[in-house]
């Protein structure tokens, strides 16, 4: 009887956990990788898109393109798991698993900074630093508001335009 896997997250942990188990157990196991986006982004390629230097299209690392024989990607929300039974939940179905892997990674609240989703930009997630590429080049001169709002780093680190 083969193992199941599920391996909810596709960041960084899933990919390279779901890469290692292809290429080491794929006799033996059946690998179900599952998260809400269809594509992977590198942190530091949002750099390159607010800059100007790549389009959006260039850093989009497509699932379906990049994940390994004997694992399956599904597209879906995790509506809810129970370590416990392990079992998900998502949008799609039910999965039961003999090894139940969470790698959801973080989520950001800009709404928990008073005034930014209202007047500021960010450029943590996708859609921030993608909408920059188009307010950076606008701006030519004023006061700019750099919020470090944690102790806590996300990548890509602060930007610096190269010299």
């Amino acid at each position: 009887m083969r193992t199941r896997v599920v391996v909810l997250g596709a960041g960084f942990g899933g990919l390279e956990l779901t890469t290692i188990l292809s290429e080491t157990l794929s006799d033996s196991i059946d690998v179900v990788l599952i998260d809400q986006s269809d594509s992977f982004v590198f942190g530091f390629s949002k750099l390159d898109v607010m800059f100007g230097r790549l389009p959006a299209s260039e850093v989009r690392h497509f699932y379906r393109d990049i994940v390994k024989p004997g694992v399956r990607f599904l597209q879906s929300r995790v509506q809810s798991f129970d370590p416990a039974a392990r079992r998900v939940v998502t949008a799609d179905g039910t999965f039961d698993a003999d090894i139940l892997v969470v790698a959801l990674g973080a989520d950001l609240d800009p709404a928990a900074t008073p005034g930014l989703v209202e007047g500021g930009n960010e450029f943590y997630t996708i859609a921030g630093a993608f909408a920059l590429r188009d307010v950076l080049p606008k701006f030519e001169r004023g006061p700019a508001i750099i919020g470090v709002t944690g102790k806590t780093f996300k990548c890509p680190p602060l930007p610096v335009r190269p010299p």
